[in-house]
């Protein structure tokens, strides 16, 4: 983990078809009784799901993020072309 969140690759991250991909996968994987620890064992079967569920979750919010810091840069260059400088 680094000091921006989860070790991600942010290209995976950045378009909306791979977050939707993951998503789908991430749904599938938690409710498939097809696990890497079967969910038959408590706690320690659900911790995969769990794993998996995280870090769908922190890929979305690094999605977003980056989507908001964008659109703020484009905001922010839209009003300094604009001319909007001495009030």
């Amino acid at each position: 983990m680094t000091e921006q969140g989860p070790s991600i690759p942010r290209a995976l991250v950045r378009s909306p078809l791979a977050q939707f991909i993951l998503f789908v996968f991430t749904v599938i994987y938690v409710l498939s009784p097809v696990d890497v620890i079967p969910d038959i064992m408590p706690i320690i079967g659900w911790l995969d799901d769990l794993a998996v569920f995280v870090t769908q979750i922190s890929a979305f919010v690094m999605y977003v993020r980056e989507k908001r810091r964008q659109f703020a840069e484009k905001a922010q260059s839209r009003n300094d072309a604009g001319g909007n400088h001495g009030r």
